[in-house]
């Protein structure tokens, strides 16, 4: 049975002891973890080791980030010409291992568990107020770039769920709470699924109810009335027809905004519709039954506005508009 594959991602020295915990716990929910140190990377020959880490991550379902105060190696890509000067290597901009693996699970649309050791989220704090200062020597980290990682963490739109932690367990409690939850959602959303399945096998009955009744009322019809049958029919079928198109033309946004807005007649709105021979031609019909929406904002978007009719117009089975507009 295929399980849930999560990456765990971080400098490996300093937070083994988180490394290994989180590793237990993945296992024991009966998830499979997926770290560099316990084998569960196949390594390429071909390739520099953290390739084959970031190719990895592509056949994970979800990462979980751990930032402490170690920024990580260089990427492999990158020349290693770290500074001997400590205070330069401090702020010497580079990307490491950690920073790409997140990167490769953003571009990749995993969901991502971000957890930031509370010493490190402290001092992050001051080093927004003090960017430009080169002089600041930040005790729980070893380099300005773990900041700028968040930086990059906390600007992104979505899927940046970050938590401070102290230990193991505050970041056990919170997985375990997510991850029920995305169980949670995936039972509710086949619950909706197999719910609009039946809605729609209930419909498609009462379709074929309400077809069958119609053909029933017209034989009645044309037993009992022969001579105007067919008038009465054919009557009965365009009020049909016509109450069918109403219903549509009521939910299209710009007729919605007419008839809402600016207290549109909806009957001549829709026989100035169907009657015009382009979209100009509409708008100087329906200024004569409500000249009060000339300045309407819903057409003063011209382009906007012709599209939604475009599409009203086909979806009623309307020729189109003729073009240029006259």
């Amino acid at each position: 049975m295929a399980k849930p594959r999560i990456f765990i991602s971080s400098t490996y020295y300093d937070l083994k002891h988180i490394r290994n915990s989180i590793e237990s716990f993945v296992d024991l929910l009966g998830y499979e973890s997926v770290l560099f140190e316990s084998g569960d990377i196949p390594f390429s020959h071909h390739d520099p080791l953290d390739e084959s880490c970031y190719k990895e991550i592509e056949v994970c379902h979800m990462l979980v980030l751990i930032i402490g105060g170690r920024y990580g190696s260089k990427v492999s890509s990158e020349e290693n010409t770290l500074s001997v000067d400590e205070l330069e290597r401090h702020y010497q901009h580079f990307n490491s291992i950690t920073k790409k693996e997140y990167e490769t699970a953003i571009h990749n649309d995993l969901p991502v568990y971000i957890f930031v050791e509370k010493g490190v989220s402290a001092e992050y704090q001051t080093f927004k107020e003090n960017r430009e200062n080169k002089t600041i020597k930040y005790a729980h980290v070893d380099s300005v770039n773990i900041f700028r990682l968040l930086d990059n963490i906390f600007a992104q739109r979505r899927n940046n769920l970050v938590r401070d932690f102290e230990n193991f367990e505050d970041i056990s409690v919170w997985l375990k709470d997510q991850w029920a939850g995305l169980f949670a959602n995936f039972l509710s959303k086949k619950s909706t699924e197999s719910n609009l399945k039946s809605l729609s096998k209930q419909l498609k009955n009462l379709d074929d109810v309400t077809n069958a009744l119609k053909d029933y009322t017209e034989n009645i019809i044309k037993t009992v009335q022969p001579e105007n049958s067919e008038k009465i029919i054919n009557e009965t079928n365009e009020k049909l027809r016509h109450n069918k198109d109403i219903n549509i033309f009521m939910e299209n946004q710009t007729i919605k905004h007419l008839l809402e807005k600016h207290d549109a007649d909806l009957e001549e709105l829709f026989n100035s519709f169907v009657t015009s021979n382009s979209f100009t031609n509409f708008i100087r019909k329906k200024n004569k039954f409500f000249p009060q929406g000339e300045n309407c904002p819903a057409l003063r978007n011209g382009m906007r506005a012709r599209k939604r009719l475009d599409e009203l117009r086909e979806e009623l089975g309307l020729p189109e508009w003729q073009t240029p507009n006259k």
